[in-house]
């Protein structure tokens, strides 16, 4: 505190120190990019302020009294913090522009995006970091800036639920096959073989000749999914179970606790020897994969997520002209 009890300006404090260093209010005008008069005056208030006289004017320029140069050397540690703070700031800016949240469900966490990481982070350049959300709450973590890039779908039979405005940029990826996952000795003798793998394009069964089958239901959007097929097909479903783990619905299959319709992506990574995913007969059995960035997000990091995820999406999803 000065002796009026005000503080003293850290402003003023550097600016002292900048006179001290340049030798001439002129000078530590020109370097700190403010007028003469604007520095004189910031001197005249600390020198009112202190009550002592601060900067002695000699035929040579300015000299810094005992007391002046006591307080530019707490100029000189202003000045050195904000140098300090600079550095950190840019070297924040650096990191982040190299840092990217992703989301996405799980059935894509384990395949397209996990395969896409190993490319992106591939020599330390980016950091991503990867966080399991269904569309609806991966679209909002976007759109809030709580995420930087979603990989999320929709269902063919559910055209225009996911919740995109202007505010995002919505890259399709390519179709992710809808499959009936049953027990292998419960497959009808006219359905075609299982498909984990890859999917034929000649289509294996009817969703109607399910209609008896107890059903095993996904996530909320994918229970909404198998109720719209189902209706298309002509019947309502009896859905005994749901879970949006993956796992839990193979083993319920397989005990013979009831069938259900999973992405050609569930199988990619394990499909139990004696389940079989059978292709349907329906131009809506897909669901289309996309990636959401905010709208006007063109960071390199981004940039480079998408191009990985281009590559990796062209191996397991299905081409949107075919």
């Amino acid at each position: 505190m000065g002796d009026s009890g005000t503080q003293l300006s850290a402003q003023a404090l550097l600016t002292l120190w900048r006179i001290g260093r340049e030798g001439s209010f002129s000078a530590a005008a020109r370097a700190m990019g403010w007028t003469q008069p604007a520095i004189s005056q910031q001197i005249t208030r600390l020198e009112n302020q202190t009550g002592l006289t601060l900067v002695d004017r000699t035929s040579h320029g300015v000299e810094l009294t005992a007391a002046g140069q006591m307080l530019a050397r707490h100029g000189a540690m202003i000045a050195e913090r904000l140098d300090q703070a600079e550095h950190e700031l840019a070297d924040y800016k650096r990191h982040r522009l190299a840092r990217l949240r992703v989301v996405a469900p799980p059935s894509i966490c384990s395949t397209i995006v996990a395969r896409a990481m190993v490319g992106l982070c591939r020599g330390g350049a980016l950091e991503v970091s990867l966080d399991q959300a269904e569309p609806p709450e991966a679209v909002a973590l976007v759109r809030s800036g709580k995420a930087d890039l979603a990989v999320v779908f929709e269902h063919r039979s559910l055209p225009h639920s996911l919740p995109v405005d202007d505010s995002l940029d919505w890259e399709p990826l390519g179709d992710d096959p809808l499959l009936l996952l049953t027990r292998k000795s419960d497959v009808p003798e006219h359905a075609g073989a299982s498909a984990p793998a890859s999917v034929s394009s000649e289509p294996a069964c009817d969703l109607a000749d399910w209609r008896d089958a107890s059903w095993i239901a996904g996530c909320d959007t994918c229970k909404a999914n198998l109720l719209a097929m189902a209706e298309a097909a002509g019947f309502t479903p009896q859905i005994r179970h749901a879970t949006d783990d993956y796992w839990t619905t193979q083993t319920l299959v397989e005990m013979g606790v009831g069938v259900s319709i999973v992405p050609a992506l569930d199988t990619v990574n394990h499909l139990q020897a004696d389940l079989a995913a059978l292709p349907l007969r329906d131009p809506k059995a897909s669901r289309l994969v996309g990636a959401l960035t905010r709208t006007g997000d063109e960071r390199p990091a981004v940039e480079a997520c998408l191009a990985e995820l281009r590559r990796v999406s062209a191996r397991l999803l299905r081409g949107l002209s075919s």
